[in-house]
């Protein structure tokens, strides 16, 4: 076999390795109540590395709601913007409390606290809503998704 053969084929083994592996990932599904929703994007959050570089990202672009993609755009936008100093508490604290579920209809809302470095805590609100057929053009209606994540007050 050539080198250029050679080369080729250890990118195909490659390349479906990372589609196996991406299609293994968590991705909504109608059974999944909000808080099983949160719970998956914070735990793809701490683990944004595993099993290859940006999975856990990756991942929770899948859960970001129609309009929340509206608002980021594509992945590789989404993927800069989750980055930005002020979220790397994100992936670099630790979640260790999750606040209750507030839910109101078609909407929830839960509060995440993150342990960092030097024993501070940070939190951040997540904001997720059921989706529509329409919303989602057909993939997949009655799932929750995430619509937003944002600092939140330290509590006292």
């Amino acid at each position: 076999m050539s080198a250029a053969a050679a080369g080729a084929a250890s990118l195909s083994v490659v390349w479906w390795g990372l589609v196996a592996t991406l299609a293994a990932q968590p991705r909504p599904d109608p059974s999944l109540a909000p808080d099983e929703v949160i719970r998956t994007v914070v735990e793809a959050l701490q683990n944004r590395n595993s099993p290859s570089p940006n999975a856990g990202i990756f991942t929770v672009y899948q859960f970001a709601s129609p309009a929340n993609r509206a608002s980021t755009g594509p992945y590789g936008n989404f993927l800069r913007l989750v980055k930005v100093p002020g979220f790397d508490t994100l992936f670099s604290g630790h979640a260790d409390a999750f606040g209750p579920l507030a839910v109101s209809g078609d909407r929830a809302q839960q509060k995440v606290r993150f342990r960092v470095a030097g024993g501070g805590v940070v939190y951040f609100l997540f904001v997720v809503s059921r989706q529509t057929s329409e919303q989602t053009r057909g993939r997949c209606g009655g799932c929750w998704m995430v619509d937003g994540v944002a600092p939140a007050p330290v509590e006292r």
